[in-house]
């Protein structure tokens, strides 16, 4: 046993449970842990600080939802010291394992609605949202920067110069300069159904439980519709896509035309990242899980790169032969 397993089991007994009360439970694709207290609705959450990862910001961020009256998971216990926290359970609602064809207009239609209430509410959320990073270009553009590390050049072996990788971070700073997203809304950045958990216990817009929310930041909430709509690991039909965008459009008061380009750009954006992320997580990780998913992400890419807005994107992808992107 190594001594992130005995301080995990300290602060298991610090709880009120034992080593043999925790089961782990499936993990996601950071370095967190997370564990189910038998027979209780409890999580363990091992957040290791020595991996970067914080429940500090897990903490605060779930203190702003509460400030929205949307449900994030209430903090028993938390040791902040060593990355651990007791959190309650929502259970095994995730919206990705209730979703069927009877369900999903309405389940998809109360998340966007989430979505709605939260760009309602920023406007008057400064002080709370003021403790989050901003979403600026400058960040957008370093985690794009994960596609050339890890896809373009680690993946398929191109040769990406200093001066290209200058001209890609110059393309993307221009897009996002002409289209000027508004950038003063609560961002959860990780915003898709198996993020989303059905509360049946609750009412309205707290039947949805949010999850995986410790990287908000300040931002466009375009970037989080984006994350739904356009998703690898579950992509929409075009009708129900089309349904939920003009229902997001109507809860906002604006215009579809006011936003397109906007929500092109973020899906480019986030799905180049995804191409990065996911073959960070295959080569330096080991876990391949998320491959299956990377078609759906160059379907995405391919899609909105369609758009003659993106042209410079484009001529400068033309550069590489192996990158299946347009």
């Amino acid at each position: 046993m190594n001594n992130r397993d005995l301080n995990l089991h300290s602060f298991v007994l610090n709880c009120g449970f034992k080593e043999e009360d925790i089961i782990s439970i499936k993990n996601d694709a950071s370095f967190r842990k997370y564990y189910r207290i038998k027979n209780k609705n409890l999580i363990v959450m091992d957040a290791p600080p020595e991996k970067g990862e914080s429940i500090e910001q897990f903490r605060t961020v779930a203190d702003i939802i509460h400030t929205f009256n949307l449900s994030a998971p209430q903090i028993i216990s938390f040791d902040t010291k060593y990355g651990f926290m007791l959190l309650e359970d929502f259970g095994q609602t995730s919206f990705s394992n209730i979703l069927n064809k009877d369900n999903e207009s309405e389940l998809y239609k109360k998340a966007v609605e989430v979505l709605i209430e939260i760009n309602r509410q920023s406007k008057s959320k400064e002080k709370e949202l003021s403790k989050l990073k901003s979403y600026s270009i400058d960040f957008l553009v370093n985690e794009s920067l994960l596609f050339i590390d890890w896809y373009l050049e680690k993946r398929k072996g191109e040769l990406v110069s200093n001066d290209q990788k200058k001209e890609f971070i110059q393309i993307l700073s221009d897009f996002y300069n002409n289209i000027k997203p508004q950038s003063s809304t609560l961002v959860l950045r990780d915003y898709h159904v198996d993020n989303l958990f059905y509360l049946s216990n609750q009412k309205s817009l707290k039947q949805v439980g949010l999850i995986d929310f410790q990287d908000a930041v300040i931002g466009s909430s375009i970037y989080d519709l984006v994350s739904l709509l356009e998703d690898v690991r579950r992509p929409l039909k075009t009708d129900l896509q089309n349904e939920l965008l003009e229902f997001y459009i109507k809860g906002i008061n604006i215009k579809v035309q006011d936003v397109e380009r906007e929500i092109k750009f973020f899906s480019i954006q986030r799905n180049l990242k995804i191409l990065g992320i996911f073959y960070r997580l295959s080569i330096r990780d080991k876990k391949d899980s998320y491959l299956k998913y990377l078609p759906n992400a160059v379907k995405f890419i391919r899609k909105n790169l369609q758009d003659p807005f993106f042209i410079n994107l484009v001529n400068w992808l033309k550069q590489f032969k192996n990158h299946e992107l347009i």
